[in-house]
């Protein structure tokens, strides 16, 4: 019984605000921006929040743990509109907790590139350039950049937004896009990913063992690739949207939805192949994986 009160209170200790809660100190920086400028932030943070905004200015404010450091040490002090930034969130061992939360307010065409550990990014608003990388936790843009690189371990990443261009990497995250681009490329190890919603020029989905769900509409004139090992390759598409498909599964099978031709048996009697056209022709459409299954279906 007094070992059950002894967890109980440990419990409630961890439970309470004073259990949950570590010191924070305010974090305020003010400066003219030029509208193309460029910004690197990194360190140990828990939630960036960056905002893309038509005021010439770089407004960075916030909270970060008590004991850690944060330099603006190449934000400039003089009156000239700064066209380059660079800041650092330092902690001064692992007690403290990556727990502080910044918002950075950028011209809306500021180039920003952020690399924390196990952190929550957000972005909104930017026209620009963007470049981020975490270990853990999740990145979402809601946001439109000219082109947007995107790294990351566990965390997931979600793109709502049209990008120029994209690349976006993970090795166990998953991965969810919901727009368009003119040259896409998505990579990851185990993660899924779903892309859809918009149109594609030229985009590539690689997979080792994750799954692959596409959902967009080829470019007439395009190219996509899909490839994987082991991962599901799902293409769900607009029977009028035009394409010419060439599908190959080496050990596993194919499933065709969306016209009347069916799979034949692939090269060395193993596996799976296809070649179909939908909607006249038009896009060049490449499926290719060494035991996952292939599905076409109707969207």
């Amino acid at each position: 019984m007094s070992r059950l009160f002894t967890c109980l209170a440990i419990v409630m200790l961890l439970a309470s605000p004073l259990g949950a809660q570590q010191p924070t100190e305010r974090v305020e920086l003010r400066r003219a921006a030029a509208r193309d400028i460029s910004v690197r932030i990194s360190g140990t943070i828990g939630t960036l929040r960056i905002i893309g905004s038509p005021a010439e200015s770089l407004v960075v404010t916030g909270t970060i743990p008590r004991g850690a450091r944060f330099d603006g040490f190449d934000a400039g002090k003089g009156p000239e509109p700064l066209r380059g930034a660079k800041m650092f969130v330092d902690v001064p061992d692992d007690r403290v907790l990556a727990s502080g939360t910044l918002e950075m307010r950028v011209p809306a065409g500021a180039r920003v590139w952020a690399k924390a550990g196990i952190a929550t990014i957000e972005v909104t608003g930017l026209t620009g350039g963007l470049d981020l990388n975490i270990v853990g936790g999740s990145i979402r843009v809601d946001a439109s950049p000219r082109d947007l690189n995107i790294e990351s371990m566990d965390g997931t990443v979600t793109v709502n937004g049209n990008p120029s261009w994209l690349r976006v990497k993970t090795a166990a995250g998953d991965i969810v896009m919901n727009g368009s681009s003119e040259d896409a490329a998505f990579t990851s190890v185990s993660g899924t990913t779903r892309v859809g919603g918009g149109r594609f020029d030229r985009a590539r989905l690689e997979s080792v063992t994750g799954a692959i769900e596409f959902s967009g509409t080829p470019v007439r004139g395009g190219s996509l690739t899909f490839d994987s090992h082991s991962g599901g390759i799902t293409l769900r598409l607009d029977p009028g949207a035009g394409g010419e498909i060439e599908a190959t599964s080496i050990a596993g099978t194919i499933e065709n939805q969306l016209t009347r031709q069916r799979p034949g048996t692939g090269r060395d009697g193993r596996g799976q192949e296809l070649s179909t056209v939908i909607g006249g022709g038009g896009a060049h459409i490449v499926v290719r994986t060494f035991k996952g299954v292939v599905r076409l279906e109707t969207r």
